[in-house]
């Protein structure tokens, strides 16, 4: 690897707090910290075009975030439950591109209760006396994982309980690879 800092995508649901700027300058920050350079999605700084659709413009940000993420050393994905108990599904699609990249993938989340305690906080569930199921009747997994089982194996490490945690992991991890 060559001496420039190693480039981490910063994915997650955090382009749509009320301030997503604030937000990315503190990720950016601790990214600095840790010798990392990240790289929030709005970055491309992409508006509307005269007379777009909102389909079209939707392409040109995903296109435009795909192309953040291929030009990455890595991603640091927010797991954080988002309207619901689960990922944000925008996110958890970052994290299967980057793994199917061959990208090292960091995620981190301030809630790293089981999916399955954290899916009983917020609705019915019975267990039916095989596996816990939803108000829809829809299996529960029951791994005591704090993503769906699918966001776990391409992670290079465990689901880091904060920002910080997983920029540290990212840090150390491209220390290695030098």
């Amino acid at each position: 690897m060559s001496s420039r800092r190693p480039r981490l995508y910063l994915a997650g649901p955090d382009v749509f707090l009320p301030d997503p700027m604030a937000a990315a300058a503190a990720m950016k920050a601790i990214c600095e910290e840790m010798g990392l350079e990240g790289v929030f999605p709005t970055d491309n700084a992409l508006t509307p075009n005269a007379g777009e659709s909102g389909t079209a413009f939707a392409a040109r940000i995903r296109q435009a975030n795909l192309d953040l993420i291929r030009g990455a050393d890595g991603v640091i994905a927010n797991c954080m439950p988002f309207r619901g108990p689960s990922v944000d599904d925008g996110t958890a699609y970052e994290m299967g591109f980057a793994a199917a990249l061959g990208k090292p993938v960091f995620p981190w989340s301030g809630d790293i209760r089981p999916l399955l305690q954290r899916t009983q906080a917020r609705q019915y569930l019975a267990h039916d006396g095989r596996v816990w199921r939803d108000a829809d009747q829809m299996e529960v997994e029951e791994f005591g994982l704090p993503v769906n089982l699918m966001l776990v194996d391409p992670a290079t490490g465990p689901v880091s309980a904060s920002f910080t945690g997983a920029a540290q992991v990212a840090a150390r991890w491209f220390q290695t690879q030098a």
